[in-house]
């Protein structure tokens, strides 16, 4: 999926502008890649458009533990963005990333997410 048409789908998704949606989705990948491991962030990454691609790398091997809630206040914070808005953005683009990676990789990278993800992980469901 080309940059273009997975800021678009994101946007549509989520109701907002591309630009939000670019800020969204930098920060969503982001911290999903603090969250997973190294190795499952750069499977992810592997098939996306820069800079959709770079914005998951991460130097770090070993994710760090925190929950549903703590992801996101980080993606709010890092966006810049109202908890609200934040939390109608990660679904959608995780759903967007779903798409663009296939629903294996997606759910070999999130089967490190505890349960209580599963809002974020899932379009549609209210987030935590």
């Amino acid at each position: 999926m080309e940059y273009d048409a997975f800021l678009a789908k994101a946007a549509e998704r989520a109701g907002v502008s591309a630009d939000v949606a670019e800020t969204l989705t930098r920060a969503t990948f982001e911290v999903l890649a603090d969250r997973i491991s190294g190795g499952e962030a750069r499977d992810l990454a592997e098939p996306l458009p820069e800079p959709l691609k770079s914005w998951l790398r991460t130097d770090e091997e070993i994710a760090k533990g925190y929950g549903a809630n703590s992801f996101v206040r980080r993606v709010a914070d890092r966006a810049g963005v109202p908890r609200e808005l934040a939390e109608a953005g990660i679904p959608a683009v995780l759903a967007t990333l779903r798409e663009a990676v296939g629903d294996q990789e997606f759910r070999d990278a999130t089967a490190q997410l505890p349960k209580e993800y599963d809002a974020l992980l899932s379009p549609g469901s209210a987030a935590p």
